[in-house]
């Protein structure tokens, strides 16, 4: 089953990741200011991490000790809820996630 998923991860990433994840960067100082469209965006991001973390643990990725320290302040959401700030970092980090989790799916 893990074999299966891990072959359709291009299209997977390519078709819903990735799209989802460059609006998130290209967040703008107006549509931060639309509480709904930031919450929304947000459980977005986070419902794409859980499909991150799943591709990860499917071609048996581990985050690399480097990495860790960085990602950990990603992770974090703001006590006040997430910002404009807080979106733009986790999908950047999310971005880097998921590029590794290709470039290890093409080397497969």
């Amino acid at each position: 089953m893990a074999t299966a998923k891990a072959n359709h991860l291009p299209a997977l990433a390519l078709a819903v990741i990735r799209p989802a994840l460059v609006e998130a960067k290209l967040l703008t100082d107006k549509h931060a200011r639309d509480v709904v469209y930031v919450v929304t965006l947000a459980d977005e991001l986070r419902s794409i991490e859980d499909k991150i973390v799943a591709m990860e643990e499917a071609l048996h990725l581990v985050s690399q000790p480097e990495d860790a320290p960085a990602l950990g302040r990603a992770c974090r959401t703001p006590q006040d809820g997430p910002d404009a700030h807080w979106i733009r970092e986790k999908s950047s980090e999310l971005s880097q996630r998921l590029r590794r989790i290709e470039q290890s799916a093409e080397s497969e």
